[in-house]
């Protein structure tokens, strides 16, 4: 065989392979993360909370209420994904901007505000649901 093709028919084998271990390692790694992951509800409410937690000594996390809401940390709220400032919305007055979560853990006696008198939610947006 000539050396020209011979180097051509071996470049052509190389591209084929590092093309195949480019395409088929993602799969393999996403699979071995994907079996690593807990599929047990409580674990990843474990994990939720240990993040919560975390944010909470970084202060990064100031909810009002005991247990803290997980709505505002996954970002389904006005504050940024990982972070929430019901409390210091309360100690503002600003209930407009107490998540849901918290309003319905005020509502149900769970508040630990660091507002000086209770939890008091304005009636005019809420309804009075103190």
């Amino acid at each position: 065989m000539d050396k020209k093709f011979s180097f051509f028919l071996f470049f052509l084998f190389f591209i084929l392979i590092v093309n195949t271990i480019i395409l088929i390692k993602p799969s393999i790694t996403g699979n071995i993360i994907k079996d690593q992951v807990s599929q047990d509800p409580e674990k990843v409410i474990e994990n939720l909370y240990d993040a919560i937690e975390i944010a909470e000594e970084k202060g990064e996390y100031k909810c009002c209420i005991e247990t803290a809401c997980t709505m505002c940390y996954l970002g389904h709220w006005k504050f940024e994904k990982g972070t929430c400032y019901c409390d210091d919305a309360i100690r503002e007055g600003r209930d407009e901007d107490i998540c849901p979560e918290c309003v319905k853990g005020i509502e149900e006696g769970f508040c630990k505000s660091t507002k000086e008198e209770e939890c008091e939610l304005d009636v005019e947006i809420f309804g009075g649901l103190n």
